[in-house]
């Protein structure tokens, strides 16, 4: 227990007299940052619906780049924390893309050096409309690969939308989900997905227009960045909040490149 009073920034434990920072265990942790800026910096990254770079970042709070960078990259790792606390659930479309540089279009089905397969899953409500979204990088669509993805985002006993691959026909039964096949309806067209393409192009562009295709060993924080901010992108400025609440409660992460 912490006793009420202060010892300069720091709380004692009346017990065995441990002191320790009010910011201890979360993102802020041993910061040479002022909480104000990191508070303005965690609105701007949450509000901005194009995202906020950390160059972007650097120029309008006047910060080294190295600092705005490592501001930017422990708010990702928070929204990577709150993101993996959540399934999606219901009626669920599935399907896969290739998500890379700025060269190669949309990303569905292209291949290219730089590009990467991303499961992608959208939640949708009775309407047909999205509620939530995954995406997630992997190294291939192997199914034992796709199969670890899905087990962790989505949740049993839902309804499953997928093209009919083995891999979403394996996961369905996996979670005893309601496994349904959509195809287009033109035989000639690719089999696709209105709202899983709407979402991958959303975040193509997104990733295009603030990090400039860039950073592949990043692109999964970028994803999840994403996938936060889309996620809750009925709440308008209110995001603000949520986001401060989960970096409060995001682990600390170290400064990794």
């Amino acid at each position: 227990m912490y006793r009420s009073g202060r010892t300069g920034t720091l709380y004692e434990c009346s017990v065995c007299g441990h002191q320790d920072s009010i910011t201890a265990g979360t993102i802020f942790h041993r910061t040479k940052v002022s909480l104000r800026v990191w508070f303005v910096a965690i609105f701007l990254i949450a509000v901005d619906k194009g995202g906020k770079s950390a160059l972007a970042l650097s120029r309008e709070l006047g910060l080294r780049y190295s600092t705005a960078w490592l501001l930017h990259h422990k708010i990702q790792w928070a929204m990577t924390d709150r993101n993996a606390k959540y399934e999606l659930g219901g009626l669920v479309e599935l399907d896969d893309a290739y998500l890379g540089g700025v060269s190669h279009g949309a990303g569905k089905r292209g291949r290219g050096t730089d590009q990467d397969p991303v499961v992608v899953g959208v939640s949708l409500n009775e309407k047909s409309h999205p509620k939530y979204v995954f995406l997630e990088a992997v190294e291939s669509l192997k199914k034992e690969t796709v199969l670890e993805v899905l087990k962790r985002r989505v949740e049993q006993y839902g309804v499953w939308l997928s093209d009919g691959a083995d891999i979403y026909a394996a996961g369905a039964k996996a979670h005893h989900a309601d496994h349904r096949v959509t195809l287009s309806r033109d035989p000639e067209a690719p089999e696709v997905f209105h709202w899983v393409n709407t979402v991958i192009s959303l975040a193509k562009t997104f990733i295009d227009g603030t990090y400039h295709g860039r950073g592949r060993a990043r692109r999964q924080l970028y994803l999840e960045e994403f996938s936060c901010r889309f996620n809750r992108r009925h709440l308008g400025t209110r995001i603000a909040d949520r986001l401060l609440l989960a970096c409060q409660a995001s682990r600390p992460h170290p400064n990794a490149t």
